[in-house]
């Protein structure tokens, strides 16, 4: 489960990429899901999870492509290889800018890292926040602007360094 949490948005995002339609790409979605977790022995501990997960996702589409045949809304093989291309390198250059924010959060304080974590990854609310730590909800979004100040400087710098910008 934990290796799903990590790569969902992920993978989700290749599908989206490749299929627009919202509805179509949320049931191909539930169905690379389902795959994944009766194939999950099939996984080599160790190897890339959520590329994994997106080869599994290209099957899904393959078949949903096959059985849509040649619709209205059929582009052909050769812009669909295309799409998926651009698909995989919009995924790497999300990776890139993920592995870019995973850095530059060891910049900031450890309190300021604290309200990041709560904010974004615990879902908490700004006023909740400022309950916690007994202090006003000014105060907190002024620590929040700072540290998406820092992040986003940092974040720029890490890609330019790495010519993935």
């Amino acid at each position: 489960m934990r290796l799903l949490f990590a790569n969902e948005r992920r993978i989700y995002s290749y599908i989206y990429l490749l299929i627009p339609c919202r509805a179509d790409a949320e049931d191909l979605f539930q169905e690379t899901l389902s795959i994944m977790w009766t194939k999950f022995d099939h996984f080599e501990e160790g190897k890339d999870f959520g590329s994994w997960g997106i080869g599994i996702a290209h099957h899904v589409i393959q078949n949903y492509r096959r059985k849509k045949g040649h619709g209205p809304l059929y582009l052909g093989e050769e812009i669909e290889g295309l799409l998926e291309e651009e698909a995989h390198q919009s995924i790497k250059a999300i990776d890139f800018r993920i592995e870019a924010l995973r850095q530059c959060l060891t910049e900031l304080n450890p309190l300021d890292r604290r309200i990041i974590h709560w904010r974004y990854e615990d879902e908490i609310s700004v006023k909740s926040i400022a309950e916690k730590m007994c202090t006003t909800i000014k105060v907190i979004y002024v620590k929040l602007a700072r540290a998406h100040d820092i992040l986003l400087r940092c974040i720029r710098r890490t890609l330019a360094e790495q010519g993935s910008e």
